[in-house]
């Protein structure tokens, strides 16, 4: 019983970080489509639409037993590793860009640029928090000797 609360606990994350992925891109792709084509918005469309498949793949993953010995362990906690750190990237590359500041967002108005771009922002770091929890589930499964490259039982 334990074991399929762990694997809900897992799928509830990967469907939230999905989500937060979908308003993440969304929101710079939307700016792309205004003309912005600076790379800090190239990299969070990338970033967020493959940390949209990658979670929707681990979805699945969590409800497959079959995919679960070849997708978890060492090949999970690599590629959340390195979402981690795209994730933060791209926050970052947001809050240093300095075009759009939180008193200029306005509720008020349509739509803007500062909206979407600040949004984009929100949703990146929000994402960053939810992969850190996958990178320590996923170390962990690697650990016990779960999926590829497992080692044996090390706890």
């Amino acid at each position: 019983m334990a074991a399929s609360c762990y694997y809900a606990s897992k799928l509830v994350l990967r469907v939230v970080q999905a989500v937060l992925a979908l308003v993440a891109f969304a929101g710079a792709a939307w700016l792309q489509t205004k003309g912005f084509r600076e790379p800090p918005i190239n990299f969070m469309v990338f970033v967020g639409v493959t940390g949209w498949l990658i979670s929707m793949l681990y979805a699945v993953v969590s409800c497959v037993e079959g995919l679960q010995r070849v997708l978890w362990g060492i090949v999970e906690a690599g590629l959340n590793a390195l979402w981690v750190l795209f994730w933060m990237a791209g926050g970052a590359a947001f809050a240093a860009d300095g075009r759009c500041k939180p008193s200029q967002l306005s509720l008020d108005t349509p739509f803007t640029e500062c909206n979407a771009f600040l949004a984009s922002e929100a949703f990146a770091w929000m994402s960053f928090l939810l992969w850190v929890p996958s990178l320590a589930l996923a170390v962990v499964d690697w650990r016990r000797g779960e999926g590829l490259g497992q080692s044996g039982n090390r706890f």
